[in-house]
Order: structure tokens, then C-alpha cells, then sequence
């Protein structure tokens, strides 16, 4: 499966939510058809579509967002079923199959769960199959979800290695100032992250609307992910008729979202955004320049501390003695293992040959810099 032809797009719950039963029909038809116009230009498409709360409010006779946890669940789990059947009424009549996908950040936080999940998607895209993905609010608490479906994004642009990653949204973009409150406010037709100038703290001050969870300070934090596993990432409007069309056509539109920073391969990716820490080491300073500046492996020799409980294969973070993260990545031991060989040279460590033969605590193939 080719990467250089693969889009995720994440259409927001101000787009798709609407008068008509909760759902903006207009807007979901004006994707399909430029979805069809992706498909028959041999592009392959994953839609990450909101909305699923407010149809599900809509259908329950909510006026006003529900602050219940235990409601708004609820309520998700009504809408998620219409919105799938919406997108796949239009969907069909150009012939497109649909499959609905529900993820937890707990499904991309767990290293198995994350390998199956990309397995689906590869397995549904060599079909010819259009997922639409939500998170899972039925389940999801805060403590495991995304908080909003632009992370949930770039998670996935990740994950199947999109080449791009589009936010769609009511703004045009990203602006030098919120809009909605500056006249004077000016789109951004490109950011560079890598841009040390570069000033967003007015846009990392922007919040969501009543519908929705993310606003412009976590669009640009979703880029960030998506830029790490090399998808190039937009956020345009959705209201106008072919921005995406515009995209592949290599046409300026809305904020397009750089960055010159090296792609992570995919399991240095999936360390460095997405999966859940079991432990941490505390490393003295020898320890700290050899992973910093010189690319080499964590060795016994340079850990000081070990801190909580975690077997082989967990992800660890990797701190300095006053406590700030310099990396993370994948152990070769668990906690108690390292506990008994921590500060020793590798030509003093002897260790039952039914544990290890790996010399280090973490390789540097599984080692990411903070």
C-alpha cells in the first residue's frame, strides 16, 4: 500500500452538525463528492468525522451540550449510528463501501492494539473501503480519550502513514489573531514549525464552540504528530465546495503546515506521541550526553534510578537527575532486572542467559530524544 496516495480527513463537529436532525447534510454531501473526486484520482481516504454527540442530542431532544459525562455517552452512542448510515447513504451512490471505526486513545496508547489497528486500516484501504472513524465516546473517560478528534487524526495519519492530513473547519484557517474578536486578523497561508520566529501564542489561546472540543491550539498541536510521521497537514475551510480538490491540484488554500524536521519511522513514532509510559530512569549526566549528542544506546552504567513497575518491552522515560525527560523509548528489562545492574559497567554484568543477551537497557533503534 502506497503512501504517496493516502489522505486523512477530519471534518469538525461545526461543520457537521446541522438543523436537519443534528446533521449538516449540505456539507456531508459536498465531502462525498470531493471524496469521489479523491477516490477516482486513485487517492485512498480515511474521514475521521465528529458529530456523533450532537446527533445523538438532537435525536434526544438536548438543546444545550450535556455536562454528564454519563450523558453525553449516551448521546454519542445514538449518534454515532446515524452519522456512519448518513455517510454511507451518500457514499453508496458513488458505489463506495463504508466501515465504521470506533478508537480510544487507550487502542493507540497499547503497542499490540496499535499494530492491529493498522493492520485494519491497511487491510480496509486495499479494499476500497472508506472507514469512518470516531473516537469511541461510549466508553471513552477523559483520563483515556484524545480529548478531540484532531489528535484522533494525527494519530491515524500516523498510523496508516498518510502523506496528508486535513483539518477541516467554519474558519478559512489559521489566522495571525482570533477573527472572531481582531479585524485586523490575517490568514496564514503557511506555517513552518520549524521556524524559530514563528509566534503562535495567539493562536494556542483559542478555544472550541459548543459543539465541538478542539479549537486552533489543538489543530496545531495535531500537526505537529501528523508532521512526525510525514503527512503534510491543512487546515482549510470546509465550507467551500473543493478545497480538497484544490489540495491535490497543488493549489494555495487556507494554512498549509510544515515542517523540515525528519520523519520518525513508524515505531519511533508511535514511542515518541502515542504510547503509554510504564517507568521511569533517572540517568547521570555521562548517561545523558551519550543518548543526547553522540546517538548511543542507554547502558546499566549511566542509570542512577528506577522508578516504578514495568516489564521487558514497556516504554520507559529516560529523565535527567533534576527530573526533565531527554528521551524515551522501549526496554530490554524490567524494573527489577535494571535494578540490579544499574551503575555497573556491561563487563560486570552477569545475568542468567533465560533472561537476555542485549547488553543495553534501551537500543538506541528504540530510543527517542526528547
Amino acid at each position: 500500500m502506497s503512501k504517496d496516495n493516502k489522505w486523512v480527513i477530519k471534518a469538525g463537529s461545526s461543520l457537521v452538525s446541522g438543523k436537519d436532525e443534528g446533521i449538516n447534510t449540505k456539507f456531508i454531501s459536498n465531502l462525498v463528492s470531493q471524496v469521489d473526486f479523491l477516490k477516482k484520482n486513485k487517492q485512498d481516504v480515511i474521514i475521521i468525522s465528529s458529530g456523533a454527540v450532537a446527533k445523538g442530542m438532537s435525536e434526544l431532544g438536548f438543546n444545550e451540550r450535556p455536562k454528564s459525562l454519563a450523558t453525553l455517552q449516551a448521546c454519542a452512542a445514538v449518534g454515532q449510528r446515524g452519522i456512519t448510515d448518513i455517510y454511507q447513504k451518500n457514499l453508496e451512490v458513488f458505489g463506495y463501501t463504508t466501515a465504521q471505526v470506533l478508537i480510544t486513545h487507550d487502542d493507540i496508547a497499547n503497542r499490540t492494539r496499535y499494530l492491529n489497528a493498522k493492520n485494519t486500516f491497511e487491510s480496509l484501504l486495499e479494499m476500497g473501503i472508506i472507514p469512518i472513524v470516531n473516537e469511541n465516546d461510549c466508553v471513552a473517560t477523559e483520563e483515556i480519550s484524545f480529548g478531540d478528534n484532531d489528535r484522533l487524526g494525527a494519530a491515524l495519519a500516523g498510523l496508516v502513514r498518510a502523506n496528508k492530513f486535513v483539518m477541516l473547519t467554519d474558519q478559512d484557517g489559521v489566522y495571525s489573531n482570533d477573527p472572531n474578536f481582531d479585524d485586523s486578523a490575517t490568514l496564514l497561508d503557511h506555517i513552518n514549525l520549524d521556524d524559530k520566529e514563528l509566534d503562535l501564542s495567539q493562536q494556542l489561546k483559542s478555544s472550541s464552540g459548543s459543539l465541538g472540543r478542539g479549537g486552533m491550539r489543538t489543530k496545531i498541536e495535531a500537526a505537529k504528530t501528523s508532521l512526525n510521521g510525514g503527512a503534510l497537514t491543512w487546515v482549510v475551510s470546509g465550507l467551500e465546495n473543493d478545497t480538497l480538490i484544490k489540495i491535490y491540484k497543488n493549489k494555495s488554500v487556507g494554512t498549509k503546515i510544515s515542517s523540515e524536521k525528519s520523519i520518525l519511522q513508524s515505531r519511533k513514532l508511535w514511542i515518541s506521541s502515542f504510547g503509554s509510559v510504564s517507568g521511569n530512569l533517572i540517568l547521570d549526566e555521562g548517561a545523558c550526553n551519550a543518548i543526547l549528542n553522540q546517538g548511543k544506546s542507554l547502558l546499566p552504567v549511566g542509570i542512577l534510578e528506577v522508578q516504578g513497575t514495568f516489564n521487558k518491552g514497556d516504554l520507559l522515560k529516560c529523565s535527567d537527575s533534576n527530573g526533565k525527560e531527554v528521551a524515551r523509548g522501549l526496554t530490554n528489562f524490567n524494573n527489577q532486572e535494571i535494578d540490579l545492574i544499574k551503575g555497573l559497567n556491561s563487563d560486570k554484568i552477569k545475568i542468567s542467559k533465560d533472561y537476555h543477551s542485549e547488553e543495553e537497557v534501551i537500543h538506541r533503534n528504540n530510543l527517542v530524544l526528547d
